[in-house]
């Protein structure tokens, strides 16, 4: 396998990976932003496909976000996940300054969990944290 690393996607490539995926869909106006907006991406190609990607969302203080991690079927149990989130994770902790301290959040897909546990990752509720928690917001549709 001779993939390609970027940190770059093409918002379609991506709407279309999210798709292939089975995630909620979401407006390209969105997507947009949001990779605009991300602290760090990785993007995985074989040829012009995307095929794995992961991006970390920072508020370059004390709170972060893991999200997006997304490996398409024929191509987990290769050790992809577990590269892209070992570099970001690396990276992360290589912006941090002396005396700081940050905390990296995500949301495990379910049946996930043990894969995140073998990066470091706890599961919660547990000591001092209760259960992880999200929500979907949708606009009204304009009439």
């Amino acid at each position: 396998m001779n993939l390609i690393q970027t940190d770059r996607i093409d918002p379609k490539d991506f709407l279309r990976f999210r798709t292939l995926m089975g995630w909620t869909p979401v407006a390209m106006e969105q997507i947009e932003n949001g990779l605009r907006n991300s602290a760090r991406m990785i993007c995985l190609k074989d040829g012009d496909e995307v095929v794995a990607m992961a991006r970390l969302i920072w508020d370059g203080g004390y709170q972060a976000q893991l999200c997006d991690v997304m490996v398409l079927p024929a191509y987990q149990r290769q050790g992809l996940g577990r590269l892209m989130v070992s570099t970001l994770v690396s990276w992360l902790r290589d912006q941090l300054k002396p005396g700081w301290s940050l905390k990296l959040n995500l949301s495990a897909a379910e049946g996930k969990e043990p894969f995140y546990e073998k990066l470091g990752f706890r599961r919660r509720p547990c000591q001092n944290a209760g259960s992880g928690m999200d929500q979907w917001l949708f606009g009204q549709t304009k009439e």
